[in-house]
């Protein structure tokens, strides 16, 4: 029926893995289409080896495509593609006008206020179900029936799988008898996303003095905060003790994660990318809702305070208690199942 079809989320890493059991229904059931997405070009590396994927378009949201004269170009060179159906899963205001003025016969999908008279089917998102769910579910209104959706998928190319392969022996050498390396991520797209510092430290301590490796991921952004959780570490010079933060690729990134037996970190996108990798998560999650972000298909992941506000969706908080109520102990025992 479709012969060409183009997908739109300009959002974040977890958005965008939450988008691949779409993706992997609509080949299922347009196997001879040629889809497109577009999506962020700085996290475009997350889906740019979808094989279920035919091309990957990137926007420069925040540089070239962020001038005026630049984004109605963009528009202009999607309107010549003469797509079949837009799907579009990114409800802003920029994100909807793609969609909106894109030229495709049949366009789907979350819009922003006032821009639902272009859409042939505005579908509502639900805030009640896992995001990769809400996704799905826009499926059904173009009349998919048939879901090939296996969970969230994220491929690594060689050359990252062999820059990965490489650092991973350097740090923890080829001993296979040694206790396995646990993944911490301490980063969060939100600072009340993201569990204590002292947390972190305690935690990699006990893991060390236990025999485990440890391993800390994250951005460019979360550098500071992991050399602060170093500082607070009495095993801070541990021989297998290793942190990668902010020096590694997103596919290099998940090559590594990959290697470890467990992952333990906030809401975030490295905790997605453990998940599309198969890697068993603790998930320490406060101010956004587990039914939308938790770890995809894996059950009794998410730990939770008592506290009446979780949920709340608030990027600050003065006393933070959803976080700081959660104990080292408490991290380990659900660690401790998931090994």
């Amino acid at each position: 029926m479709y012969q060409k079809i183009l997908i739109i989320n300009l959002m974040y890493i977890g958005d965008l893995l939450f988008t691949t059991p779409l993706i992997q229904s609509l080949r299922t059931n347009f196997p001879a289409a040629h889809i497109a997405m577009l999506a962020d070009a700085k996290n475009a590396d997350v889906i740019k080896n979808n094989p279920n994927l035919s091309e990957v378009i990137a926007i420069d949201k925040k540089g070239y495509h962020n001038k005026l004269v630049n984004y109605i170009g963009l528009i202009s060179d999607i309107r010549k593609q003469k797509y079949d159906l837009v799907v579009n899963l990114h409800a802003n205001e920029r994100a909807t006008a793609i969609a909106a003025f894109s030229g495709a016969k049949n366009i789907v999908g979350f819009a922003a206020k006032g821009f639902g008279m272009f859409f042939n089917q505005v579908v509502e998102e639900r805030k009640d179900i896992h995001q990769a769910d809400a996704y799905l579910e826009v499926c059904k209104a173009i009349g998919v029936r048939i879901f090939d959706a296996h969970g969230l998928a994220l491929w690594v190319d060689d050359q990252s799988q062999a820059k990965a392969d490489d650092l991973w022996h350097t740090a923890f050498g080829r001993d296979t008898t040694a206790k396995p390396v646990i993944g911490l991520n301490s980063g969060g797209s939100w600072p009340t996303k993201r569990w204590t510092k002292s947390g972190f430290a305690a935690l990699a301590d006990k893991l060390l003095s236990e025999g485990f490796g440890v391993i800390f991921f994250g951005g460019p952004m979360d550098v500071e905060d992991v050399t602060e959780i170093r500082q607070q570490m009495s095993n801070r010079n541990h021989k297998r003790l290793v942190t990668v933060t902010g020096k590694t690729t997103l596919l290099e990134m998940a090559a590594l994660v990959k290697k470890c037996a467990a992952f333990v970190s906030g809401d975030s996108g490295p905790m997605h990318i453990a998940v599309s990798q198969k890697v068993p998560v603790v998930a320490i999650f406060g101010p956004s809702d587990p039914r939308r972000y938790s770890p995809y298909h894996q059950p009794d992941a998410v730990i939770l305070s008592n506290k009446d506000c979780l949920g709340c969706g608030e990027h600050s908080c003065v006393e933070h208690g959803c976080m700081v109520d959660i104990t080292v102990n408490e991290v380990w025992q659900k660690l401790v199942k998931k090994l």
